[in-house]
């Protein structure tokens, strides 16, 4: 029931904002998600304040409140810009789009792979003789920058492209978890890797309402916003257990990260490689546009 009620806030609060802006769309949406990484760092501090003092049933009761306060009160100003077409939106024709499929087949790579150093990095931190206070506060410094990084990514969006710039983020993002989580073994590397991956991957959701706007349009981005979302449920489901069985099998009998290193590093390349497959398909039905275009 959670994950219902959470769909049912994120879809049309990433989607909406593109329907209110043309011109600074990138940095409408990427103010609108940025809030998801404040309430991140919030909720980290405040959850561990509660648990030590009034223990996780009235914790999850508090937030429960809490949650229904601010999301429910801002629900009630949520409004379509663009109204629905009459008739509805063809949306077996959305879900079989190739474009579609490619930007599903990223956020399905994505989120196999991008919780491997939210799960895995205060492991590594506490492996070398850190505090479990200084090892949960690499999740606050991730949602830091991924605060910071949801808006700096639509910049990056609008100098670069969309589709370029989310791609080129999650190559980074790849050899960042390999390199690191592989050779780094000090608190310092593993604060710059949470800051820098917080803000890098953020661009996924910061940027793909912008990409699915400008292919669908403002009538029918929800509609593709909610097919995309589906391909990312898939991925957490696939994910955290496969995560969790390869961590017990080949990582921990040996003190070691490597087989999560290299998951996390396959799942981020490959979501980088499903955008320039968009982008190849988007050059391949417009003969004016090339791979190297901004797009």
């Amino acid at each position: 029931m959670f994950g219902i009620g959470a769909a049912c806030i994120f879809s049309p609060s990433v989607s909406l904002p593109a329907q209110w802006h043309e011109k600074r769309r990138p940095l409408a949406t990427g103010i609108a998600v940025a809030g998801s990484g404040a309430g991140g760092m919030v909720f980290t501090v405040a959850t561990q304040k509660m648990m030590d003092t009034i223990g996780h049933k009235w914790t999850l009761r508090a937030l429960a409140l809490i949650l229904l306060c601010v999301s429910g009160s801002a629900g009630m100003f949520y409004k379509r810009r663009v109204a629905v077409p009459r008739g509805g939106v063809n949306l077996g024709a959305i879900a079989k789009d190739l474009r579609l499929v490619a930007v599903g087949l990223a956020g399905l790579m994505v989120n196999i792979s991008y919780f491997v150093p939210w799960l895995y990095l205060p492991t590594a931190a506490l492996k070398i003789g850190q505090t479990k206070q200084a090892a949960n506060n690499l999740v606050l410094y991730m949602n830091a920058g991924s605060t910071v990084g949801r808006v700096l990514a639509a910049y990056a969006a609008m100098l670069l492209g969309p589709i370029n710039s989310i791609a080129i983020a999650y190559v980074i993002c790849s050899v960042l978890v390999l390199v690191v989580m592989l050779a780094v073994k000090s608190m310092t590397g593993y604060i710059v890797l949470a800051v820098i991956y917080g803000g890098l991957s953020a661009s996924f959701i910061s940027i793909t309402p912008l990409v699915l706007t400008n292919i669908f349009g403002t009538q029918a981005v929800t509609t593709a916003m909610g097919i995309m979302n589906m391909w990312c449920a898939v991925g957490v489901l696939i994910g955290n257990p496969s995560q969790g069985a390869i961590y017990q099998k080949f990582d921990r009998p040996h003190n070691t990260f490597t087989a999560m290193s290299i998951w996390g590093f396959a799942g981020l390349l490959l979501a980088a490689c499903s955008y320039l497959l968009l982008k190849a398909i988007i050059v391949r039905n417009s003969p004016r546009k090339h791979l190297w275009s901004k797009l």
